[in-house]
């Protein structure tokens, strides 16, 4: 399918969700559309956005509440009885997810020690460096001097470490590990992708990016092209110490019924295709793209740190503006979305 058919269909089924939930915002769509339903309906968020825009601009759906997320609805058919209801549950419900991923020891750092524990357990294969969050009489804490900053002789941009720093001890190749416990899908222009680049570039490591969701045309295009690793964790991850602190009623974010957020895991057991990925995607892949990522490092450095990709105070589309006068000077372009047999990705 053509993008402007993944935008048409995209189309359609933002309609048909507002027409069964009332109110949606863009993250809610996103798990009904871009995750859920038949495969071959299943609208990634760069396309559902475009549909999302389009929609909005046409005024086939409103906005009816901007803070503290954008949500719409149907312009056609809100305003029925129990609507305001369903409105004021799900503001409830997003605020209390909102809050609990704002606590980084309750969700950021939640993921980075199933990783560092994950290390743990192939410490056969890896050596560690510095440590990953200790858990603190039941809080996560990441001690002093936990990240890596500097590494033979090279320190990292802007003296910010990545989450996990290993070495893998048959190649000794160094391996930078980033963990984004967030519902956004990662992309090639995506912030993430470029300040993981600026520390991976200055330290001289492979990088390896760990998030619930990185698109197809990052995985396959991009990261295969310049020597980024992947991991999709497929969930997003909470400590079990949200059950208590939100009262026990944060179960109703993951409900059907609430925001449908069937993708968090509340758990402190590392899922067993962590330890695969560590165990053999990783060890298998990463000598082919550590050499791909040092053949790019320079261009990559450039764009990151000296065009300002890396920096958070650049826009959305400033950023994408960059990153297509980079796939101009590497002379590749981005896979289709449809397009399932794009070379060489690992699995992730």
């Amino acid at each position: 399918m053509s993008l402007e058919k993944w935008v048409a269909l995209g189309r359609k089924r933002i309609l048909r969700i507002l027409d069964k939930y009332r109110v949606s915002s863009m993250r809610h769509l996103e798990i009904k559309i871009s995750e859920a339903g038949p495969y071959n309906q299943r609208v990634e968020p760069a396309p559902l956005s475009i549909a999302y825009r389009q929609l909005k601009n046409e005024g086939h759906i409103i906005v009816i509440k901007t803070e503290p997320v954008e949500i719409v609805a149907s312009a056609y058919t809100y305003g029925k009885p129990g609507d305001k209801g369903k409105l004021q549950k799900f503001e409830r419900l997003y605020n209390l997810h909102h809050t609990y991923v704002q606590k980084d020891e309750i969700c950021g750092m939640q993921l980075e020690k199933l990783i560092f524990d994950t290390a743990l357990d192939c410490r056969d294969q890896y050596t560690i460096f510095g440590s990953g969050p200790i858990d603190d009489g039941g809080i996560l804490k990441k001690p002093p001097g936990s990240e890596i900053l500097f590494y033979n002789g090279n320190a990292s941009y802007k003296g910010a470490g990545l989450d996990l720093f290993l070495k893998h001890n048959d190649t000794q190749i160094p391996i930078g590990i980033e963990a984004k416990n967030i519902r956004e899908w990662i992309y090639p222009a995506s912030y993430e992708v470029w300040r993981m680049i600026a520390k991976a570039a200055t330290l001289e490591c492979l990088p390896v990016l760990a998030a619930r969701k990185i698109s197809f045309i990052s995985r396959a295009g991009f990261f295969s092209k310049v020597g980024i690793l992947g991991f999709q964790t497929q969930f997003q991850y909470f400590n079990p110490r949200v059950k208590a602190a939100s009262n026990y009623k944060f179960a109703d974010v993951v409900k059907k019924e609430g925001l449908g957020y069937a993708d968090i895991k509340i758990t402190n057991d590392i899922p067993p295709f962590f330890l695969s990925y560590f165990q053999n995607t990783l060890p298998d892949n990463l000598e082919e793209y550590y050499q791909r990522f040092m053949d790019h490092r320079e261009i990559l450095k450039e764009y990151a740190i000296d065009k300002g990709m890396a920096e958070k105070k650049m826009t959305d589309g400033k950023r994408y503006k960059l990153y297509q006068d980079l796939r101009e000077e590497l002379e590749f372009m981005d896979p289709s979305f449809e397009d399932p047999d794009i070379a060489d990705e690992p699995a992730s």
